[in-house]
């Protein structure tokens, strides 16, 4: 009787922990990307219009320089960046980064390139992001500094 008393209890536990880490979102992670993503990433992000909601340059919190703009990652290759009074347009592309010199492992990394030609604070955001996970709402990227902490960059769909 208590064999079958844990193997309810087993069974239990593992459909809650399935179900608690159920994601309505279909967040993707880092280690998992393949050409489809590159796909997925770029209809996403050219579909409607993007924030920063996390900008974090060298160990510093510099979300707020960004506030108020919005972001359109257009189907050219061009993104614009624009608050109301200012525009800054810039470049971006998304590409699979499948080189077996960037790490130990066969995984391939999902980059996310942007460019402004700018010396503002959006100068800072021309890097080749590594892509940490995305959904539909959320793109969550990473630049793995060499001459400092690294840098992490959050972009969330305006609703």
């Amino acid at each position: 009787m208590k064999m079958k008393h844990f193997k309810n209890l087993f069974f239990s536990a593992l459909v809650i922990f399935m179900v608690a880490c159920d994601n309505d979102d279909d967040t993707v992670t880092t280690g998992d990307f393949d050409n489809t993503d590159v796909t997925a990433l770029r209809d996403s992000a050219i579909d409607g219009t993007w924030r920063i909601t996390q900008f974090i340059d060298d160990g510093r919190d510099e979300t707020s320089d960004f506030d108020g703009f919005t972001f359109t990652f257009n189907a050219d290759g061009s993104v614009v960046a624009e608050n109301g009074t200012l525009s800054f347009t810039g470049s971006w592309f998304i590409e699979l980064d499948d080189s077996s010199l960037d790490d130990d492992d066969d995984s391939d990394e999902l980059e996310f390139n942007v460019s402004f030609s700018l010396s503002n604070d959006f100068d800072e955001l021309s890097e080749d992001w590594y892509v940490i996970e995305y959904s539909s709402n959320s793109i969550r990227l990473l630049d793995d500094d060499d001459d400092g902490e690294d840098d992490f960059l959050t972009l969330t769909r305006v609703q």
